[in-house]
């Protein structure tokens, strides 16, 4: 199976991320979708690939007329609400991420890599 690169949804819209890095600095990042890939299986899991573009602290996200500081790739885990909790069956709800800078030599060394533990 040879893993290729492709562009997807594009203009998925903005969202932003707040919380504490693990030094303790305070983070307010705003980030716009550029392109989104989901992929679901049973029951109700699924893993989303998107690139994103982010804003430089302080400003909107790009969408908005912030200035975008950088882009990357994120790969993240997750699954939909059941309803038994404190928020609405099929919310999505998101575990783990990992994030993935966008330069040439590091995707095309990643996909070499995950090629070649797919394909055995």
């Amino acid at each position: 199976m040879a893993i290729t690169r492709r562009n997807t949804r594009t203009g998925r819209g903005s969202t932003s991320n707040r919380g504490r890095s693990p030094g303790g600095v305070k983070r307010d990042v705003k980030y716009d979708i550029l392109a989104q890939e989901i992929v679901e299986w049973e029951p109700n899991n699924f893993v989303e690939v998107s690139h994103k573009a982010w804003a430089a602290a302080g400003s909107s996200a790009p969408s908005g007329g912030g200035k975008t500081k950088g882009e990357f790739y994120s790969i993240t885990r997750g699954y939909y609400a059941t309803g038994t909790g404190d928020v609405e069956e099929g919310t999505p709800i998101y575990t783990k991420s990992i994030t993935i800078p966008t330069e040439d030599e590091v995707v095309d060394n990643l996909l070499t890599a995950l090629d070649k533990v797919v394909s055995g």
